[in-house]
C-alpha cells in the first residue's frame, strides 16, 4: 500500500486527531505504509510528527488559516535542520502527509536540473574542476537568496530554510557531491555545511543574548506571580478570631501555570526555582494574615484556659484519674494544637506534660493520704456506710477494668516499639469493648486520646514517605502507600488537614502522571521493537495497581504479555 494512501486509512478510521499521537506510526508500519518507501522513512516520519508536525498538521486539518503554508514550511525546515536526514527524503514525507489530509491537491514533483535557477555559464563547461567551483558559486549564492529570516519566542531573528528552499538547495547539493566525486574531493561534505551554517547562524543570537532574554522572560513572570497572587488572594477570620490569607481556588491552577514557566525557565538557567516559589508564597500570605505575635498572644491564653480547666478538675475530682476527656479540656486541646502547628511549636506534648505532672501530683498527695491509717480507715468505713453501692460499682467493673488495663499495656507495648498500625487497634479494642459504668468517660476517653496520638503517627510516617515520591514522580508509589494506610484511623486537627491535602494531590497528579506514562510506554515499546522493558514492566504494574480502570494501561499490558 502506498504511503499516501495508507495514510489517508488510518485518518478515515481514526480522524484527524490520531496525527500527534506516537501511536501514529505504528498503525502505518502495521498496515505496511512504509514497505515501498526508503528505509528511513519511518523514523523520518516520526521525527518530524514528534518535532510539532504532526500537532500542527491536525489543527490545519481542522481549520486551515490564511499563514497555514509559512506555517508548514517553518516546521519543516526546522526539523530538516536538527534531524541530519536527506531534505529530499523529508519533503518527501512532509508532502505526502499534507496531501493526505488535504492540504495540498497533488503531490509535487521535483524540479529538474533544466528547470533549476542557475549562475553557471550557458555554454557547457567540459572541465569538472570549473564546474564545480560554478556550481559551489551558485550554492553560496542560494544559501544567501533562499533563506527565511523569523524570529523566535524571545524577539531574536534568525534563519530558516523552507521546504520549498530545501529542495533547490539539495538539487544543487546533489550536482555538487556528483561532480566532487569525479575530481576526487573528499571534503565536499564538511565544505556544504561549513558554507550553510555560516548562513543559517549569521543571524542567530549570541548566548549573551538569549541569557538576557531568559533573564527579562523570568523577570516578567515573577512580576506576574506576585500580582497574580495579590490580585487572587482572600483573607479569612479563623476560629481563633485572627486574619488568615489563602488562595482563592480559581487562581491556584493559574498559580500552577506560572510556577510551571517559572520552574522550565530557571532549568534552562540551571536554577532550582522551587524553594523561591515556596518563599515567595509564604511570605505573602504572612504578610496578609495576623502577625506571629498575635497568633502567641492568643496562644498563651489557650494555654491559661487549660491550666484552669485543668485546676477545676482536680478541684471536683476527689479520687482516681482525672477525666482528661472533659469536652471544654478536649476543645481546648484541639485549638492549642492547631495554633501551635501554625507556630511551629509542639503543644500536644506540651498538654500531655501538664496532664502527666497533674497525674503525679495527685498520686502524691494520695500517698500520703495513705499514710494516715487512722483516718484514712474512719473515711473508708463512712464511705461504705454512706455510699455503699459506689463501692459495689467499683467491685462489679474489677473484670472490665483489668481487661482494659491488659489491653492498653500491650497497645502501649506496640507504640513504644513503632508498631502504630497494631497499637491504633489495640488503643481502638480498649475504648470499644469497656462496657463498665465505673469513670466510663474517663476509661474511654484516655484510649480514644491514645489512638488519635497514634494516629498522628501513621500521618507523620505517611507523609515522610509520600512527599519524597510526588517530588520525583513516583505518584503510583505515593497511591499505593496511601491505599494501604488503615481505614479505622481516628484523624483530628492538623493530621486531618495534612491527610485530605496530600490526598488530594496525589489524585491530581495520578491523572496526569497516567496520562504521561501512557505516552512514555508506548515509546519504550517503540525503541524496543515492540516490547517492553524491564523498567517500563515495572512502571506499568505499579501504576496498574492503582489505576486498574485505565483502558489504555490495560490495552498495553495486554499487548505486551
Amino acid at each position: 500500500m502506498e504511503l499516501s494512501n495508507a495514510i489517508k486509512d488510518i485518518i478515515s478510521r481514526f480522524g484527524t486527531k490520531v496525527l500527534p499521537t506516537r501511536q501514529f506510526v505504528n498503525l502505518l508500519d502495521d498496515v505496511g505504509g512504509f514497505k515501498d518507501e526508503p528505509a528511513a522513512s519511518k523514523k523520518v516520519m516520526k521525527g518530524l510528527l514528534d518535532s510539532g508536525f504532526g500537532e500542527l498538521l491536525f489543527r490545519l486539518s481542522e481549520k486551515k488559516d490564511g499563514n497555514w503554508q509559512n506555517s508548514i514550511r517553518k516546521s519543516v525546515g526546522d526539523y530538516a535542520a536538527k534531524s541530519g536526514y536527506k531534505d529530499e527524503l523529508i519533503n518527501r514525507i512532509a508532502a505526502q502527509l499534507l496531501y493526505s489530509v488535504g492540504l495540498i491537491d497533488e503531490l509535487p514533483k521535483i524540479e529538474n536540473s533544466a528547470k533549476t535557477k542557475s549562475t553557471s555559464p550557458k555554454q557547457r563547461i567540459k572541465d569538472p574542476k570549473e564546474l564545480l567551483y560554478a556550481l559551489k558559486q551558485e550554492y553560496i549564492t542560494a544559501l544567501s537568496e533562499l533563506l527565511t529570516i523569523t524570529t523566535d519566542e524571545y524577539g531574536h531573528k534568525y534563519g530558516y530554510y523552507s521546504t520549498e528552499a530545501n529542495t533547490r538547495l539539495y538539487v544543487i547539493d546533489a550536482k555538487i557531491r556528483l561532480i566532487a566525486k569525479e575530481v576526487g574531493d573528499t571534503n565536499i561534505d564538511s565544505w556544504l555545511k561549513v558554507e550553510k551554517s555560516k548562513v543559517e547562524n549569521k543571524n542567530r543570537p549570541t548566548p549573551v543574548q538569549l541569557r538576557q532574554a531568559l533573564d527579562d522572560l523570568m523577570s516578567t513572570l515573577g512580576r506576574d506571580y506576585k500580582a497574580l497572587m495579590e490580585k487572587g488572594h482572600i483573607i479569612e477570620d479563623d476560629e481563633f478570631g485572627l486574619k488568615s490569607a489563602k488562595f482563592a481556588p480559581n487562581v491556584v491552577s493559574d498559580l500552577r501555570s506560572i510556577e510551571r514557566k517559572i520552574i522550565i525557565i530557571g532549568n534552562k538557567r540551571k536554577e532550582d526555582r522551587q524553594s523561591w516559589i515556596d518563599k515567595t508564597k509564604s511570605d505573602f500570605l504572612a504578610s496578609k494574615s495576623s502577625p506571629a505575635s498575635a497568633r502567641n498572644g492568643v496562644l498563651d491564653q489557650l494555654k491559661n484556659d487549660y491550666l484552669s480547666r485543668l485546676s477545676e478538675l482536680d478541684r471536683s475530682t476527689k479520687s482516681g484519674d482525672i477525666d482528661f476527656s472533659d469536652s471544654t479540656l478536649k476543645d481546648t486541646r484541639r485549638k492549642l494544637i492547631n495554633l501551635g502547628s501554625l507556630l511551629g511549636k509542639n503543644m500536644e506534648q506540651w498538654c500531655n506534660d501538664e496532664n502527666d505532672r497533674l497525674s503525679k501530683d495527685r498520686e502524691v498527695k494520695a500517698s500520703k493520704r495513705k499514710k494516715r491509717n487512722v483516718v484514712v480507715s474512719a473515711v473508708a468505713g463512712v464511705a461504705l456506710f454512706i455510699g455503699g453501692w459506689q463501692g459495689i460499682s467499683y467491685t462489679s467493673s474489677a473484670d472490665a477494668r483489668a481487661a482494659y488495663e491488659t489491653t492498653m499495656a500491650s497497645a502501649k507495648a506496640e507504640y513504644a516499639q513503632g508498631n502504630y498500625i497494631a497499637a491504633l487497634d489495640l488503643f481502638q479494642k480498649a475504648e470499644n469493648d469497656y462496657d463498665a459504668s465505673y469513670s466510663s468517660s474517663s476509661y474511654k476517653g484516655e484510649a480514644h486520646a491514645k489512638a488519635v496520638e497514634t494516629s498522628d503517627k501513621i500521618i507523620a510516617n505517611w507523609e515522610e514517605k509520600v512527599r519524597p515520591l510526588l517530588q520525583s514522580k513516583k505518584v503510583a508509589q505515593a497511591k499505593a502507600l496511601t491505599l494501604a494506610l488503615p481505614a479505622n484511623l481516628a484523624l483530628d486537627g492538623s493530621s486531618e488537614q495534612v491527610f485530605k491535602s496530600i490526598s488530594e494531590q496525589i489524585d491530581s497528579d495520578l491523572a496526569t502522571r497516567t496520562a504521561e506514562m501512557v505516552d512514555e510506554l508506548l515509546n519504550d515499546i517503540y525503541t524496543h521493537q515492540g516490547k517492553l522493558s524491564e523498567t517500563g514492566k515495572t512502571e506499568l504494574d505499579e501504576m496498574i495497581k492503582v489505576v486498574p480502570d485505565n483502558y489504555w494501561l490495560n490495552f498495553i499490558k495486554e499487548k505486551t504479555k
